[in-house]
């Protein structure tokens, strides 16, 4: 046996997008016998809340998670001449399908106790968490809270010039850097001594000596000049 299919192409269609609540993920497997399945269960939802024809209403559920599907209305008819009044008979449909999908009136029993609402994604998005009122008021508030710091920090940054206390922190460590600098800037101008100006030891010794040396030969003329002249006449 070889399976078939038909493939039949339209000029026009609507489509609308479809997701739906959280707990169908627990339950999605991801493998494609389980989409055809939910497709089909999707499309007795939705027939029970419009008249269009079954044959002309079709619902692909993609693969992955979240789960997501996606609902074509196509037309009965693909004459040039009959398209003004097969696009209004789609908007009609997609118009009564939508306000069904926006009151949360289309749903199906995934199994016993758990029941799926399908929403429309373009208008109405699926609630990301439990949709209690003690979970939805703390998600909130985080987003908020999220939100409010973003925005601290971008104020703070656009007009941190204009904030005082900023503005003296920066004036002190600007104050700071200067005066760092002036006292790197002196003392590179303040003169060198280098070791070679310093005398050594043994200059100094060969200093004195020499002092000395000349202190005993002028000590020395002195005492020669005082001794008497013993000659006798």
């Amino acid at each position: 046996l070889q399976d078939t299919r038909s493939l039949v192409v339209k000029e026009f269609f609507k489509s609308l997008l479809l997701s739906f609540s959280p707990n169908l993920d627990e339950f999605n497997p991801d493998i494609p016998e389980w989409r055809q399945d939910v497709g089909r269960v999707i499309k007795k939802a939705l027939l029970q809340v419009s008249d269009f024809p079954e044959e002309h209403l079709l619902v692909a559920v993609f693969p992955g998670v979240p789960t997501a599907a996606e609902l074509f209305l196509v037309p009965n008819k693909n004459q040039s001449e009959d398209r003004k009044k097969c696009e209004e008979e789609l908007e009609k449909a997609s118009s009564v399908i939508v306000t069904a999908l926006n009151q949360n009136l289309v749903e199906f029993e995934l199994k016993p106790g758990v029941r799926v609402i399908v929403y429309n994604t373009q208008l109405t998005l699926a609630p990301l968490v439990d949709s209690s009122p003690r979970h939805s008021s703390s998600a909130m508030l985080m987003l908020l809270s999220v939100v409010f710091l973003g925005l601290a920090v971008f104020l703070i940054y656009k007009f941190k010039r204009k904030i005082p206390w900023i503005n003296i922190y920066a004036e002190v460590n600007q104050e700071k850097e200067q005066e760092m600098i002036g006292s790197v800037g002196q003392s590179g101008s303040t003169p060198k001594i280098t070791l070679s100006e310093f005398t050594t030891s043994k200059e100094l010794m060969e200093k004195e000596l020499d002092a000395r040396v000349k202190r005993g030969v002028g000590n020395a003329c002195e005492s020669t000049r005082e001794i008497p002249n013993c000659t006798s006449v």
